[in-house]
């Protein structure tokens, strides 16, 4: 019996013994690699001297620039050459796994898609016309200079960049700088990226609607109609296109940075507007007591330089009294109207001007030409 035991242990222990050297046998070529690789490796603790990592990165989409929140995210493929894992990023799948390229010089290459959340200072000047410069910074917050040196070949590649509907590319580029972290020289690569509004979206979606208000308003002040006793409503008129005006403003105001260092070209353009018509509604009031209550109380021959400002050629008082308030209705109604017409052109001169669509195809046919010779 103590034989029989003895004899089924050395036969358990000899199959034991075998199994593995029989499965190494039959395993793969990258599995026996990466088990004798992993052997002696650990992750956890710091190379040996200092690591050179060429760091280099494609720009494929700007998901969003958030005005308010003064942030740019951004979709990138990142390509790492001696890449060591203390970098942060945010994998743009959890499921997707990048393998990590080895080769026989012992030359590292991860490559891996993230979606990176930048700070970016927006500037509200100019807009819907301005432009914005976002900066994406890499660097190492555990190791100086004499541990790890981030060294970026070229400018971000474009070959897959797919364009976004508000934002236009305008320029990419980059930098290598140092800075002083803790008492601690550390490496850093900045990535700029230059962008421009497409405008045309906001001056169709405000500057046409408060541009076809204020006419209306004006017309509506001055036309021929009212020049009864009825005129007491160009005041209701004159305020409820103001405060239609000022509802159109909170629009912008909501999109962007609540700022007390410059103000929005479209906030000025309509608080122009909205003090043009509150202008037109108070004159409304000289008309209406022109034409009520007569220019003067006798009917003496007006002032050459009214008759010439209201283009009345005849000098009878009776005459002067029956036309000078639709003289003035007419005169003021095309001021008003040349006058907000004018700003309202110039907007839409600038948004053809600035062509930024041909701009950034101009921008994406260079670079592939130049990330050709990359790849």
């Amino acid at each position: 019996m103590q034989f029989s035991i003895f004899t089924i242990l050395i036969f358990y222990q000899t199959v034991t013994l075998s199994i593995p050297q029989f499965t190494e046998q039959y395993q793969g070529s990258s599995s026996r690699l990466t088990r004798h690789l992993l052997e002696k490796h650990n992750k956890c603790s710091p190379p040996d001297g200092r690591v050179d990592i060429s760091h280099n990165i494609e720009l494929v989409h700007i998901i969003g620039i958030n005005e308010l929140n003064q942030n740019m995210q951004v979709l990138v493929y990142i390509i790492q050459v001696n890449f060591v894992m203390r970098l942060e990023h945010k994998m743009l799948l959890d499921a997707v796994r990048s393998p990590i390229k080895v080769s026989y010089i012992g030359e590292v290459t991860y490559a891996y898609p993230a979606i990176y959340t930048v700070l970016c200072q927006i500037g509200i000047a100019n807009f819907p016309f301005d432009d914005q410069v976002c900066k994406i910074r890499f660097a190492s917050w555990a190791y100086d200079e004499d541990k790890i040196l981030l060294n970026a070949s070229h400018k971000p590649l474009l070959k897959n960049y797919a364009p976004n509907e508000e934002w236009a590319l305008q320029d990419v580029n980059m930098a290598r700088k140092e800075y002083e972290h803790e008492e601690t020289v550390v490496s850093e690569i900045i990535y700029y990226i230059k962008v421009a509004r497409k405008p045309f979206y906001y001056l169709i979606s405000l500057v046409v609607p408060s541009y076809i208000i204020c006419v209306l308003s004006i017309a509506g002040l001055f036309a021929r109609f009212s020049t009864k006793h009825e005129r007491q409503e160009r005041f209701t008129l004159g305020v409820t296109a103001i405060l239609s005006m000022a509802v159109l403003s909170l629009v912008v105001t909501e999109k962007v940075p609540h700022s007390s260092e410059s103000v929005p070209l479209l906030i000025v353009y309509m608080h122009f507007i909205i003090i043009m018509v509150t202008i037109a509604t108070i004159l409304t009031s000289t008309v209406m007591r022109v034409h009520a209550k007569g220019f003067r109380t006798h009917f003496l021959s007006p002032p050459n330089w009214i008759r010439k400002g209201l283009f009345i050629a005849r000098k009878h008082a009776a005459f002067f009294q029956q036309n000078v308030s639709r003289r003035m209705d007419y005169l003021l109604a095309s001021v008003f109207i040349i006058i907000i017409s004018t700003p309202t052109l110039y907007l839409f001169y600038m948004c053809f001007q600035m062509d930024h669509a041909a701009a950034e195809r101009i921008l994406l046919e260079n670079a592939k030409r130049r990330d050709q010779l990359y790849y």
